[in-house]
């Protein structure tokens, strides 16, 4: 790659997806960004000229650093909690919903939340950040049959949670968000 590689475009391009992930994570939204920030930071330090073909690093550093930041949070918090300090926690949506998709976004976050955080991880890689199997696995460091298997208990799971709403979700609106559809076809993804 050129010197010229525009770093300010790829980031907007790629950010959203990448706060997504990282919403799944993290405990506010703000973390989130926070965590995508220093993430590609440390990309552009690893590849100053820019590199579009190694995305599940990048992927795979917003999911240490937001691991890392839980784990420094929760000892900051036992730390206060024993001097008697109180956390208060953002319970921010994870989806940035429009006024007419609200409640749909509402019903899928919620959806989102019961299933296993391996699961869901790999649900937000592949529907949201757009990862393939093989990207998703090597940014978590597990095999692509392990990502594959977490998938399709994930999809199956959402659709069991989501089947009797179906009606509700299509009449709040007329046309259905892109992360519905998504998740709509993504059964038909599988391998």
């Amino acid at each position: 790659m050129s010197a010229a590689f525009n770093w300010k475009q790829y980031f907007d391009q790629i950010a959203p997806n990448l706060v997504l992930y990282a919403r799944q994570l993290t405990p506010s939204a703000a973390d989130a960004e926070d965590v995508v920030q220093m993430a590609f930071v440390r990309w552009w330090r690893r590849f100053p000229d820019g590199d579009t073909e190694n995305v599940p690093l990048l992927y795979a550093a917003v999911r240490t650093i937001a691991l890392d930041q839980r784990r420094s949070d929760t000892r900051r918090a036992k730390r206060e909690l024993a001097s008697e300090i109180t956390l208060m926690h953002e319970d921010a949506p994870i989806f940035d919903p429009s006024p007419e998709t609200k409640e749909a976004a509402s019903i899928v976050t919620e959806a989102l939340s019961k299933i296993p955080e391996e699961q869901r991880e790999v649900v937000t890689l592949k529907l949201w950040g757009g990862l393939t199997f093989q990207e998703i696995a090597t940014a978590l460091g597990i095999s692509i049959n392990t990502v594959s298997g977490r998938y399709r208990y994930a999809l199956n799971a959402l659709q069991k949670q989501l089947a009797p709403l179906k009606d509700d979700l299509a009449m709040e609106t007329s046309r259905p968000p892109a992360n519905l559809l998504k998740f709509n076809s993504a059964k038909e993804a599988l391998p």
